[in-house]
């Protein structure tokens, strides 16, 4: 039968409730708090094939549109009524799990007798075992450190729970019962997406059903080429960096440029990003993977917010990933912190999409979620405890219209935060500060989003300490036309007393009773000269403790008497600093802006082809040697293209020894 406009609609509407449904069901009946409360969690519909037709709006996590089932799906046929599947492994699932925290469940969905599709959701576990209490350690270098690795497996049969993986599951992690309650939750969940397509079918037919799933992803995805088509034919490029990987303090390189795909789909070229590192930021995304293109979903739904959100986003999309490189890792490569490059990811196309088409994008935001996590030993049972504490984010970059949102990232904007009351009940601490960090922001004509700061203090000896995804301590959100980048992020260890001490980005730390951890999340880069600022916008922002009256002097030109403007006086002022050249597109903050300064594009790139003859195990070492290399030969000063290429023979004597036979 033909599906008419007006019932797909209906469709479209129909299956997204029955996702949300399911993903209210699963925050209500969780156990931790990073899922009930902070909603670390997705559900929807995806199809036999193991396609998303629809996927929540409301609630829940939105980074997993497009992601393809059909591996996981396949290694557990033949399915039956009442089976549910259960999956941790990004490299067994071929990138259904981006790391080991994240269980992934489907149940099958039969009516008359027809598998119509299957229920799906994935909830991340505040521990999975692992070398270290909430299993995320930066600095792990293969993913054996990160806990328990759960190949595709039936924890349901025809409705019978297997008990011997149940089992497995619970004994190799450290807070079993809760584990056990989330998972619960789960199944659940997918029950109630179960029973909303089984009554779909009832009401509208089963052929109805059947051809409005696959009609509804048919029509996101020719509403997608739609805008595709009305973007320039042209090639646009960005690039930028993980500040260091906790194994050395060498930046990591993402590399991107996107190009029309005939007319109306898009290509994802990641050549020249590095090899993958010895430490947990990889990303197991087998070539092809929405954490590759958030941003671009994003941006449709700006341009069209009646858009369908399910795998038809993601189909025009052609992408090219480097088996090996950071953004396309092979096992068995550590993925625990996989979501800071993901960031880092929405935040390059951000910047390629600024390049063509000006005007219309934000500036950088935060670009990062430092998720902290405290483990405490329960006096009682002498048993750790873990706990997820708070998603801390950093404000959204300043956009062409508005300033930037303070403490929230447009990226992660489903995220949220978890109460303080919450948190003092179930993680052994006390919340003293959470608030807004005034004159944080990037300075722009409309300014970045502020940062965050959360100071806790733990009251427990022997706690462990870890966050994960921390980033742009050093190198700072980026401003955009003419704005400037937003202040850094930091952690700073009892702050104000004798026995302060900077830690920077966290990797593990075991603090006692009295500590105060200080958390500082980057803030949102500015958009737009400062000196276009409207100046009652800057007054306000005097009044409100955002900018001093020597910023609103030095940074924006506007001079004020007390309370009041002194229009004359700023008019002046502006006019004397008016340059009449164009400002730069970006602005990287010194600490990049310095690494690029020693390193620049040219001479990386040169690298980057150098690297890609070597063996595959040995390029992150050979990325390393030759850093270390032109840093002596340079001493500080701009390394020059060619001279990697015409000395490369050093760099390979220090991997393979300085006998002919030891490579190969």
């Amino acid at each position: 039968m033909a599906i008419d406009g007006v019932l797909l609609g209906i469709f479209n509407n129909y299956f997204r409730a029955a996702a949300e449904a399911a993903g209210y069901t699963l925050e209500r009946t969780a156990y931790t708090t990073f899922i009930k409360e902070s909603q670390d969690f997705t559900t929807g519909l995806i199809t036999p094939a193991g396609q998303h037709f629809a996927f929540p709006v409301s609630i829940g996590a939105q980074s997993y549109i497009g992601i393809d089932y059909s591996t996981f799906i396949e290694s557990l046929a033949p399915w039956h009524e009442g089976d549910i599947g259960i999956a941790n492994c990004p490299f067994a699932t071929k990138g259904v799990s981006t790391h080991l925290p994240d269980y992934h469940l489907i149940k099958p969905i039969f009516a008359e007798g027809e598998l119509m599709g299957f229920a799906w959701a994935f909830i991340h576990s505040s521990d999975m075992g692992g070398i270290v209490a909430g299993s995320i350690q930066p600095s792990a270098y293969e993913l054996f450190q990160e806990g328990l690795r759960i190949t595709p497996k039936k924890l349901y049969a025809k409705g019978v729970l297997q008990a011997e993986i149940r089992e497995f599951l619970l004994s190799n992690v450290r807070i079993p019962d809760k584990n056990w309650g989330d998972l619960n939750a789960v199944v659940a969940a997918l029950g109630i997406a179960e029973a909303r397509v089984q009554q779909a079918v009832v009401k509208w037919g089963i052929d109805a059903v059947r051809e409005g799933r696959d009609a509804l992803i048919a029509y996101a995805e020719s509403r997608t080429r739609a805008i595709i088509r009305t973007m320039p034919d042209a090639r646009w490029s960005f690039e930028d960096y993980l500040e260091d990987d906790f194994v050395s303090d060498v930046p990591v390189r993402i590399k991107l440029s996107v190009a029309k795909d005939g007319e109306d789909g898009l290509h994802f070229d990641f050549t020249g990003s590095d090899p993958q590192v010895q430490a947990a930021f990889n990303l197991a995304t087998n070539g092809r993977h929405p954490f590759l293109c958030l941003a671009m979903f994003g941006f449709f739904r700006t341009r069209d917010p009646g858009l369908p959100i399910n795998a038809g986003l993601i189909r025009p999309f052609r992408f090219t990933a480097p088996e090996g490189s950071v953004v396309n890792a092979s096992f068995p490569a550590a993925t625990g912190v996989r979501y800071a490059l993901t960031q880092l990811i929405f935040t390059i196309v951000q910047g390629a999409l600024a390049e063509v088409l000006p005007g219309t994008i934000p500036a950088a935001g935060a670009g990062q979620a430092t998720i902290p996590a405290i483990s405490t030993v329960d006096p009682k049972t002498g048993q750790r405890q873990v706990t997820v504490i708070q998603p801390m984010i950093g404000g959204s970059g300043g956009r062409p219209w508005a300033d930037g949102v303070e403490g929230c990232d447009i990226s992660l904007g489903s995220l949220r935060n978890t109460p303080c009351e919450i948190l003092e009940h179930e993680a052994g601490l006390r919340v003293l500060a959470y608030e807004v960090i005034p004159g944080s922001g990037g300075a722009g004509r409309f300014r970045g989003g502020s940062a965050l700061r959360l100071d806790v203090k733990l009251l427990h000896p022997n706690t462990i300490f870890t966050a994960r995804g921390m980033e742009r301590t050093k190198f700072q959100p980026w401003g955009l036309e003419g704005g400037k980048a937003g202040a850094p992020g930091d952690c700073v260890l009892n702050p104000g007393t004798a026995a302060e001490r900077r830690l920077g980005k966290v990797n593990v730390e075991r603090l006692s009773a009295g500590d105060v951890i200080s958390l500082r999340t980057p803030a949102g880069g500015g958009y737009g000269d400062p000196l276009t600022r409207d100046t009652g916008k800057v007054l306000d922002d005097v009044l409100d403790g955002f900018v001093s009256f020597d910023e609103a002097r030095d940074i924006y030109g506007v001079e004020l008497d007390g309370a009041e403007i002194d229009l004359a006086a700023t008019g002046a002022a502006r006019a004397a600093r008016q340059t009449g050249a164009l400002p730069a597109r970006y602005d990287f903050g010194e600490g990049r802006s310095a690494y690029m300064r020693q390193f620049p594009a040219v001479v990386l790139d040169e690298l980057s082809g150098l690297l890609a003859g070597l063996p595959p195990s040995l390029r992150y070492r050979g990325k390393q040697v030759a850093v270390a290399t032109l840093r002596e030969e340079f001493n500080g000063l701009p390394a020059a293209r060619g001279w990697l290429s015409t000395h490369w023979n050093r760099i390979e004597d220090t991997l393979f020894g300085t006998a002919p036979t030891a490579r190969g």
